[in-house]
């Protein structure tokens, strides 16, 4: 069933490309249009809400299914596997699967650390797969881990360290932080206090702080539309704390009310923190199940400047494109980059709609430059894969798997990263239509 054949009888996020597949392939000798890289050796996987059973109640609880092309000698292979927890082996729902840490759908990214490689989703602890796909176990340090695990953490890569948070709806403290040392043990945790139950998907982090957004979107079980609910009314702000400070420690910031689901990056300037965002002015309006990205809630490029000196924030918008699901070259997380990727999105479109446009930014000038897949193609997060370990910002490849509605296929694109509105250096036709899904990683061998 391509895009534009649709059921009408089926939410949006179970139609077209967003419909759920039910088989687990494995494939070898793709066909390749254009050369694969032969420095681009390694294993690009894809996570992404897959309900086993052909049905969910919303885009966010379908079970996670992760989507690997593996990419060697300029030759590539697939494969795809459901997350095995708890959620999948009972087949749940998610109101089932709150208040159980273990019963994750896993259906939102998939990040490598410590010899690890987590998937994640931000209302359970996390669980570990292998490089075949099959389901490791759960991890949850022993019992020590019981709250939410973001499904946005961050790796720093000068210390190896990963950090990350976790919030909560029903009880307080609302957030909690994380920190765990390269080798991937659990060295810090601490609660954060915040007012209210809020939405808090993603976050920042720089070279010695982490940055955590309460923004307006906040859970309440009362009102007509009980779960989280758009108040702009309680105001936004941006929490800065040390790496390893506590509570007590963090300084809030007024910011406008907005939201934001996915940062770019974020670095240190003297007395000043940078913050690049996908900025929305709404988020949510008629609860959960209005995440459509029409033109007045898609996201857009903006630049945030706290100056922790006078205690101000300034708020610019970079560019009008409607886009989201930003990335930066993993090793400048926390340190300034100069270039970012974002997948653009159809805002002209009811509900949630991947454009045929990926971006690319300039960070210091605010150039953009745009890749179009081309008329029924519809692209997907765009991740950067460096050409080397000690190769320039800009030097490697930029992955992501779209969609073409023309003939019903999916691909891996790869697109240079210095050549980026040139065409594709290679696409690879999996054996398969890929739903359109969320986050993904480039784990290079």
């Amino acid at each position: 069933m391509t895009v534009e054949r649709q059921n009408e009888n089926l939410s949006w996020h179970l139609q077209g490309n967003w419909a759920p597949v039910q088989d687990e392939l494995d494939a070898t000798d793709l066909v390749v249009e254009g050369e694969i890289p032969a420095a681009l050796s390694g294993l690009y996987l894809r996570n992404g809400m897959n309900p086993r059973s052909g049905y969910s109640d919303h885009w966010f609880f379908g079970n996670g299914m992760v989507h690997a092309v593996e990419l060697r000698d300029g030759r590539a292979s697939y494969r795809n596997r459901f997350v095995r927890t708890p959620y999948y082996e009972k087949d749940m729902n998610m109101m089932e699967a709150l208040g159980q840490p273990q019963a994750s759908p896993a259906n939102t990214h998939v990040v490598p650390h410590a010899g690890r490689i987590l998937v994640l989703e931000e209302a359970h602890v996390p669980w570990a797969i292998d490089r075949n796909l099959d389901t490791v176990g759960c991890v949850d340090f022993d019992g020590r881990l019981t709250t939410p695990f973001t499904a946005h953490p961050r790796v720093c890569p000068e210390t190896g360290e990963l950090l990350a948070f976790g919030y909560t709806m029903m009880q307080q403290p609302y957030v909690h932080y994380y920190r765990l040392d390269a080798s991937g043990g659990l060295v810090q945790h601490e609660a954060i206090e915040v007012p209210r139950p809020v939405m808090m998907h993603d976050w920042n982090v720089t070279r010695n702080n982490v940055i955590f957004m309460d923004l307006p979107l906040v859970f309440s079980l009362e009102g007509p539309n009980p779960g989280f609910q758009w108040t702009p009314e309680v105001g936004a702000r941006l929490g800065v704390m040390p790496r390893t400070g506590t509570n007590a420690d963090i300084r809030w910031y007024d910011i406008d009310p907005c939201f934001v689901f996915h940062p770019l990056n974020a670095h240190e300037d003297g007395d000043r923190i940078v913050l690049h965002v996908c900025r929305q002015p709404h988020a949510m309006r008629d609860g959960l199940g209005d995440i459509g990205d029409g033109e007045d809630d898609a996201g857009r490029l903006w630049r945030w400047t706290i100056d922790t000196a006078s205690g101000r924030v300034s708020e610019e918008q970079i560019d009008d494109a409607p886009g989201d699901f930003p990335r930066v070259d993993e090793r400048r997380t926390g340190l300034p980059a100069r270039y970012g990727y974002v997948m653009g999105l159809d805002a002209a479109a009811p509900t949630l709609t991947f454009a045929s446009t990926l971006y690319k930014y300039d960070l210091e000038t605010g150039r953009r430059e745009t890749h179009d897949l081309g008329a029924g193609w519809y692209g997907g997060e765009p991740c950067f894969a460096p050409r080397a370990a000690d190769a320039g910002e800009d030097d490697g490849w930029v992955l992501c798997i779209a969609y073409d509605g023309n003939e019903d296929a999916s691909h891996l694109v790869i697109l240079d990263a210095q050549n980026f509105a040139g065409p594709p250096v290679a696409r690879v036709r999996l054996p398969r239509r890929v739903p359109f899904g969320a986050h993904g990683n480039w784990l290079a061998d």
